[in-house]
């Protein structure tokens, strides 16, 4: 027996081999690749989740898709910011449907979605059509992505809230979602609320979020600086602004 073989004969035991996608579980009972290749195909495998997007998933199977509605009436709005992960995730432990996920949006009312989520992490999460089926239902997609655990240029997050507050002044219901809905999504959510209340401090937004969205809201030291320096740089930003179009004016 080759060494392929006898790997194949553990795999088989352990019950791996059933759970690979049909290619690679063929060629495995075929031992036709080399340990290095074969192993190097295990490997990928089990990193990476190889359901399709439109693959049918048992109802008893599917994770479960919630929104949390963040009331801003602790900001003097009578609104409420929608938070969640994100919808039709398939990756590790996530199984979710995209088509219910989507229709359960449209249930609670939602008009307008904030999507962080970069293009390459809707690929990798198995929803790669996502902006697309957004905008067959008749929702309005924002698509201002920046990396997961990161924090965004004070310019682009400046653009984020102007457009939230636009949508949220005009009654139109809102989601904003990263993949877990926990750091970018608590990171813009809690900037949100340091812009409409000037008495609202950062530990205090972080507290909101994480009563809301549980302890993993704001994950990261740059997500937790950002937020605390967020006040300050934008009155900083907003006064350069108006300097540059005092300049333009008096041109």
């Amino acid at each position: 027996m080759t060494l392929s073989q006898q790997l194949c004969d553990l795999l088989g035991k352990s019950g791996l081999v059933q759970t690979m996608p049909t290619d690679l579980s063929k060629t495995c009972r075929g031992a036709e690749l080399s340990p290095t290749v074969f192993w190097s195909e295990v490997m990928r495998t089990s990193e990476f989740d190889s359901s399709s997007e439109d693959e049918e998933i048992g109802e008893e199977q599917l994770t479960p898709f919630h929104v949390t509605w963040l009331p801003l009436s602790m900001v003097e709005s009578s609104q409420f910011l929608g938070i969640c992960a994100l919808p039709g995730c398939k990756y590790k432990e996530n199984r979710r449907s995209l088509q219910r996920d989507v229709e359960e949006l449209k249930n609670q009312g939602v008009q307008d979605v904030f999507v962080f989520c970069t293009r390459g992490e809707l690929n990798k999460y198995r929803v790669p059509s996502l902006l697309d089926v957004y905008r067959q239902r008749g929702l309005t997609v924002h698509h201002t992505p920046f990396l997961d655990g990161d924090a965004p240029e004070l310019q682009q997050c400046c653009q984020i809230l102007a457009e939230l507050q636009v949508g949220l002044e005009s009654n139109r219901r809102t989601v904003i979602h990263c993949y877990g809905g926990l750091g970018r999504s608590g990171l813009i959510a809690a900037c949100l609320l340091l812009q409409l209340s000037p008495t609202m401090t950062a530990n205090k937004a972080i507290e909101i979020l994480r009563e809301h969205r549980g302890g993993g809201a704001i994950q990261t030291v740059k997500q937790y600086n950002f937020l605390h320096e967020f006040r300050e740089k934008f009155t900083s930003y907003q006064e350069s602004r108006e300097v540059s179009t005092e300049r333009s004016v008096s041109r």
